[in-house]
């Protein structure tokens, strides 16, 4: 088991640190995962505006923003697949307003955005549960960064909980 306390400032850059702070001490990684899917899904189905609400001019849209967090999931559940497999390759960053733009209309898009949102997480949670406990330790680059693969769960999950923050005090 892997705990979020167990986590040393060396397996991840500091500016994600934000986003772990918001997870317990005693946060176990595959509990986390679904106490974080339950999150998403209890406040997304909760969501009473139109996905294409914005709250500001330049602010990303409630869809856009969800659209990020499965972006970002996706990102790295990759960057731990590569890590996991050994994979020495430095693998880059991702500009998240490039990956947010184009993006078709959020409008009327809940119901499937709640379906991707439940696909990704279980493909996240099986590459999780079926790793090796010996590669849950296994170091990669990202964005120019040391991580180590059992960060990445806390990341993904303080990730989401920052933005349900924020849909909750703003949208």
């Amino acid at each position: 088991m892997v705990f979020r306390r167990d986590l040393r400032p060396a397996e991840y850059a500091a500016y994600y640190e934000p986003y772990l702070n918001l997870l317990k001490q005693e946060s176990e990684m595959m509990s986390t995962f679904q106490d974080s899917l339950d999150s998403i899904l209890e406040r997304v189905e909760s969501i009473q505006k139109p996905f294409d609400y914005r709250y500001e001019a330049n602010k990303w849209s409630i869809g856009q923003l969800l659209q990020h967090c499965l972006d970002t999931e996706r990102v790295f559940a990759y960057r731990a697949l590569s890590f996991m497999r050994g994979d020495t390759a430095a693998l880059p960053g991702f500009d998240q307003d490039i990956y947010s733009t184009g993006l078709r209309d959020f409008a009327f898009a809940k119901a499937n955005l709640i379906t991707s949102i439940q696909v990704v997480r279980a493909s996240t949670i099986d590459l999780f549960a079926n790793a090796a406990p010996e590669n849950l330790d296994k170091l990669g680059v990202a964005s120019e960064n040391i991580m180590s693969v059992r960060a990445i769960p806390f990341v993904i999950c303080g990730h989401w909980k920052h933005h349900l923050n924020i849909l909750h005090e703003r949208y």
